[in-house]
């Protein structure tokens, strides 16, 4: 890790001071005077919901926008940064949410892509290689090897890259944007032991969660976003308690608000079967079922095979053995075509990569899917699509409500919703949801969870995947606990315990059992 021996500043100094800054965009006043001050030493959570401003407001700080009006002070100095090189070379370091590395680079060149050591114009590969390694082993991953590519690593690999990225620069704040969305359980400790090491040295750290226990455990103070302005300033991070957290958010004053279960049980027959399901190095002898408006939760650790299961069944892997059937009926494996001709649809883990067109409006994502629909005589009906699409918008609150904005435009929470409204046209008789809420904020998850039991009423049979032990838990009927690729326990929602959960997931220690 690169950093200072001897830090040049002073801890509980201001080193970041933002006055009324504004952003906009076409449409949208995304920031309107957000205020917020950063001390060095300090780990300084920025709280608020998706649409808040706060992805915006980081994308200020490392250089990607450059704001309309109001003042940036830096260490003590005014500060314009033009690009993302600028904010670096300042000492201002960001790891997104959604990973920015090149899949086809490996660790290290991933690592130092941009400023490269050099000797005589040319890139000291072993000297590189060694720094990373270094890095690596300080962030408690060693076992990565500098020379992989970064293509074969999983999520939680990734994310350890892009922090040794950040970290490979001399940085005096480091933004982590929800860093512990794709880390397991017990990587999260890691993190925050990473994260004290940092602030020890003086380093300040901006800290964006949504996962409210994390703020309290590792944060120093707050700041509330809402509707692009500063709500609330200098919160103590352990002493503030969630509800008043949650409630200066969203004007709620809860943070998980899961829709009841059905009293009965009233599930009509099995709509899932899968047999003895295998990948190699990934799971093995999986199965498992799921009944029509059953809703169907697995949980387990980062790695434990839960993301390549689900794949699986929807035939974006094939599988070595075993088989799936929808409705008595046998899905040709390793087919999305015919998983989704089955009735399956799916809303995977790494929505930009792997379920949105970017580039495309809302609209078009909306109805991909369901694109047939539209089409005549080789021509779209563009107007049908948007109005179907806004249905759904609406449905849905997404924010803003215009669906011929580019998808790339909205917060990562509004892209979620996207996601699961592209299946809400189409005749799914199965969902498949992979980490359904990752990076969606406290009120927009209650929506989501709203969403989702209401496709189980209707019918629909939902298996979702959720690194969440209390999502899980309250929001399925049926939960099955997967270890190193197998299912090892299941049991009705409400017999389990969110500490019961976890022994079982980290250790196996209490109940573990075959699937009954």
């Amino acid at each position: 890790m690169s950093a200072r021996s001897e830090p040049d500043t002073v801890p509980g100094e201001v080193v970041l001071r933002l006055t009324d800054v504004v952003k906009t965009f076409p449409g949208v006043r995304a920031l309107d005077g957000v205020r917020l001050e950063v001390r060095a030493g300090e780990v300084h959570c920025l709280l608020g919901q998706n649409g808040a401003g706060k992805s915006t407001l980081i994308k200020v700080l490392s250089g990607a926008h450059r704001p309309d009006s109001g003042h940036i002070e830096w260490r003590g100095a005014p500060a314009t940064f033009v690009g993302p090189q600028a904010a670096m070379r300042s000492g201002i370091a960001t790891i997104y949410q959604e990973l920015d590395l090149v899949e086809d680079l490996s660790v290290a060149e991933n690592a130092f892509l941009g400023h490269e050591p050099r000797r005589l114009g040319f890139v000291r590969r072993v000297f590189m290689a060694r720094k990373t390694r270094d890095i690596l082993a300080r962030l408690g991953h060693p076992e990565i090897p500098p020379n992989r590519m970064v293509r074969s690593l999983p999520a939680a690999g990734k994310q350890v890259v892009s922090m040794a990225r950040a970290l490979s620069h001399d940085a005096r704040l480091i933004i982590m944007d929800e860093p512990s969305a794709v880390l397991a359980h017990d990587e999260v400790g890691n993190l925050f032991r990473i994260i004290r090491e940092l602030t020890a040295q003086g380093i300040a750290v901006i800290y964006i969660s949504h996962r409210l226990e994390e703020i309290r455990e590792i944060g120093d103070r707050v700041t509330v976003l809402k509707d692009g302005r500063t709500t609330a300033a200098d919160l103590p991070a352990r002493d503030t308690p969630t509800r008043d957290l949650v409630s200066r958010m969203t004007g709620r004053n809860i943070e998980y608000v899961f829709p009841n279960r059905p009293a009965d049980e009233p599930f009509g027959a099995e709509l899932l079967r899968v047999d003895g399901l295998s990948r190699p190095g990934e799971f093995s002898d999986v199965s498992l079922r799921v009944r029509a408006g059953e809703i169907v939760g697995i949980a387990g650790l980062v790695g434990s095979g839960r993301s390549e299961l689900l794949e699986t069944i929807f035939g974006a892997r094939r599988a070595a053995s075993g088989s799936v059937r929808v409705a008595g009926r046998a899905v040709r494996p390793g087919s999305v075509s015919a998983a989704v001709r089955a009735g399956m649809g799916m809303a995977p883990e790494e929505r930009k990569s792997q379920a949105l067109l970017l580039g495309e409006p809302i609209y078009r994502n909306v109805t991909l899917a369901t694109f047939g629909r539209y089409a005549r005589a080789g021509f779209t009906d563009a107007g049908r699509e948007r109005a179907e699409a806004d249905r759904i918008a609406a449905s849905l609150d997404l924010r803003p409500r215009d669906v011929s904005r580019p998808v790339r435009t909205l917060s990562g929470g509004n892209q979620q919703k996207v996601v699961v409204g592209r299946w809400l046209l189409g005749d799914v008789r199965l969902l498949l949801l992979d980490e359904p809420t990752r990076g969606v904020d406290v009120g927009a998850r209650a929506e989501l969870y709203q969403v989702i039991r209401a496709l189980a009423d209707s019918g629909v049979g939902v298996l979702l995947v959720s690194s969440e032990v209390p999502e899980v838990l309250g929001l399925a009927d049926r939960v099955l606990v997967m270890r190193e690729g197998r299912l090892i326990h299941e049991a009705p929602a409400g017999d389990l315990d969110e500490d019961t959960v976890l022994d079982l997931v980290m250790a196996g220690s209490l109940m573990e059992g075959a699937p009954a």
